[in-house]
């Protein structure tokens, strides 16, 4: 049995990417509402909180107003958004660059697939330590783990995405200027 195609590859990537991308997106906006009414912006300042006073202070206001379980429940469902997340953005990498038709895209579009998995490797182990912080004693260097994990994922997130919309441009200027793919 030979390989499938280039355009039945390429239509499964479409298939994949728009799938994963969807539901991320869907995934997003129903924990938004779940862990309501703490909110993703308070779980970033806990992730970046660099020092374990701070993360104490975070995890001291959580608990009067009532949002310390969601916190930690917070922590479980990041492990879904991690599965989601990885896999829309690595498609979206493959995916938007075989638009372009330009072999270094294509190229690169791999590359920085791979580069996501890295990101996620990062999000994993910083998401052990915030559930060590906040289930347990806080320690320092669970802070600064995260703190400094969440750096290196947020990063690699942000220049995935730039690469996506790089891509998108080259392919949107492509159709504009009447270019065959």
């Amino acid at each position: 049995m030979e390989p499938p195609s280039w355009p039945a590859r390429f239509s499964r990537l479409r298939q994949l990417f728009w799938l994963f991308f969807l539901l991320t997106v869907a995934y997003m906006i129903w924990v938004r509402y779940y862990l309501s009414p703490l909110s993703s912006d308070e779980i970033v300042q806990f992730e970046i909180a660099k020092t374990a006073g701070k993360a104490q202070a975070i995890i001291d206001n959580w608990r009067i107003t009532g949002k310390y379980e969601l916190g930690i429940k917070s922590t479980y469902f990041a492990y879904i958004f991690m599965l989601l997340y990885t896999l829309a953005i690595a498609l979206g990498c493959r995916f938007i660059s075989a638009c372009t038709g330009n072999e270094i895209m294509i190229k690169g579009g791999r590359g920085f697939a791979w580069l996501i998995v890295i990101a996620t490797g990062c999000d994993i182990v910083e998401n052990i330590a915030l559930s060590h912080t906040l289930q347990g004693p806080i320690y320092q260097w669970n802070v600064s783990l995260a703190y400094n994990l969440a750096r290196v994922k947020f990063s690699i997130v942000i220049v995935c995405l730039l690469f996506v919309f790089t891509c998108s441009l080259y392919w949107a200027i492509g159709k504009l200027a009447g270019e065959k793919r």
